[in-house]
């Protein structure tokens, strides 16, 4: 008979272990699939500018054509920009993907996964996640080794 009733018992160490390198292991995995769906969108990001663009450079125009021009090279820069912005962006993520595999860049994974709560509602459920596990003392000490 347990000396203290009301108190639960510890859990063993090591299947606290086991779920949390399980748990970092899916993190991982979810955050390279997060990566490739954050690539995929800044070529799509890049794409929608240039498109944009072909439209506002074709259309017809009751004044100037060079109007139309200029709108068309101010999309095709804003497309570029919004790109060149999303390749650290992708980088990063990619890095704390990694970490998460490696259990390195304990804080890298951390912020980024802040990152990804600004991405509603899959980018926000895969860092709130994140941030919960990588919260916990065991998985801490993980990282520490």
């Amino acid at each position: 008979m347990q000396a203290y009733p009301n108190y639960p018992m510890q859990p063993d160490p090591a299947v606290t272990r086991a779920k949390d390198e399980s748990d970092l292991n899916t993190l991982s995995i979810l955050h390279y699939i997060w990566t490739g769906l954050l690539g995929c969108s800044a070529f799509g990001i890049v794409g929608y500018f240039i498109a944009i663009a072909a439209f506002v450079a074709n259309a017809p125009s009751h004044s100037h054509a060079a109007d139309n021009e200029m709108a068309a090279g101010v999309m095709v820069i804003m497309g570029v920009v919004m790109g060149v912005l999303m390749i650290p962006l992708f980088i990063l993520h990619l890095l704390a993907a990694a970490g998460l595999k490696k259990r390195t860049r304990y804080t890298l994974a951390l912020v980024m996964s802040g990152f990804a709560c600004l991405s509603v509602p899959f980018g926000t459920g895969l860092g709130i996640w994140t941030i919960m596990v990588l919260q916990r003392p065991t998985v801490k000490s993980l990282f520490a080794r």
